[in-house]
C-alpha cells in the first residue's frame, strides 16, 4: 500500500504544488490569508505571555495540516478533472466527516499537550527575570545558565514534532481523498515514514525551513508558503500511497 520514493521526491512535490497554486491563485491564497490571520491572532494573544508564546508558534504548526483540508481538496479535484472553485474546495470536510473531525480533535489535543509541556519546562528550568517573550527567548539562547532548558525544550519539541509529522504527513490528505477511518490513515502515514526515512526527513526539513521563513516575515510569507506546502503535501501523499482503480 505504501511506495518507496527517491530522495529527491520532495522537490517534485514542491514543483507540483507550485503548479496547483498557480492554477487558481485566488482560491489557494484565500486559505493562506485565513491561516496567516489565524496565526497572527494566536501570536497576538500570547505576545505578552512568555510561558505560551513559543508554544503558540509550535502549536500553530501542529494544527496546520488540519487547516489545509481545502487545499488538499483543490489538488484532488485538479487531478480528477472535477470542478475546483473555492466553494467546491470548502466541501472537503463533507467527504469523510467523522474521520476528519477526529483528526482535527487529535491535532488540537497535540497542540494543547505541547502548550502544557512548554509551561512545565519553563516553570522548572527558567531562572531569569524577562517577562517579554522575545526577551526571554534571547536570554535563553545567549545565557549559558539556560542551556539545559534550551536543550530540554528543543528535545521535547523535536520529539513531539517528529511524532505529529509521522502521523500526519500522509493521513490528512488521505482522509480528504478517500473513505477510510482515522486509524487506517495514521498507520499508513507512519508506514510511509518508515519506508522512506530519508526523503521524508528532507521533506520535514523543507517544511521547517519554509515555515521559518514565513515566521521571519511576520507571517506575511505564510500567505504563499502554506498554500504551496498544502498542495505539495497532497502530491506527497499521492506519491507515497498506492492507488487502485
Amino acid at each position: 500500500m505504501v511506495r518507496k520514493v527517491g530522495f529527491g521526491a520532495p522537490l517534485k512535490w514542491l514543483r507540483l504544488g507550485w503548479a496547483d497554486l498557480r492554477r487558481q491563485p485566488a482560491a489557494s491564497l484565500f486559505y493562506g490569508v485565513a491561516i496567516a490571520v489565524g496565526g497572527a491572532v494566536i501570536l497576538g494573544l500570547t505576545a505578552n505571555l512568555p510561558y505560551l508564546f513559543a508554544a503558540a508558534i509550535t502549536g500553530f504548526l501542529l494544527v496546520a495540516p488540519m487547516l489545509a483540508a481545502g487545499l488538499y481538496e483543490l489538488s484532488r479535484r485538479y487531478l480528477a478533472n472535477e470542478p475546483a472553485a473555492l466553494e467546491d474546495s470548502m466541501l472537503a470536510w463533507r467527504r469523510n466527516p467523522s474521520a476528519l473531525i477526529s483528526f482535527g480533535l487529535m491535532s488540537i489535543l497535540a497542540g494543547t499537550a505541547w502548550q502544557l509541556v512548554s509551561v512545565v519546562i519553563i516553570a522548572l528550568f527558567y531562572k531569569g527575570s524577562a517577562m517579554v517573550p522575545m526577551d526571554m527567548m534571547v536570554e535563553v539562547v545567549l545565557n549559558p545558565q539556560h542551556y539545559l532548558m534550551f536543550f530540554v525544550y528543543l528535545s521535547a519539541g523535536a520529539v513531539l514534532a517528529a511524532l505529529v509529522f509521522a502521523l500526519s504527513v500522509v493521513s490528512m490528505p488521505m482522509l480528504v481523498d478517500r473513505q477510510c477511518d482515522l486509524l487506517c490513515a495514521l498507520v499508513t502515514s507512519v508506514n510511509a515514514v518508515a519506508e522512506n526515512p530519508l526523503p521524508l526527513a528532507l521533506w520535514a526539513l523543507i517544511i521547517m525551513l519554509l515555515c521559518g521563513l514565513g515566521f521571519a516575515t511576520a507571517l506575511v510569507g505564510m500567505i504563499v508558503i502554506l498554500p504551496w506546502l498544502g498542495h505539495a503535501s497532497f502530491h506527497a501523499y499521492r506519491d507515497l500511497v498506492e492507488h487502485h482503480a
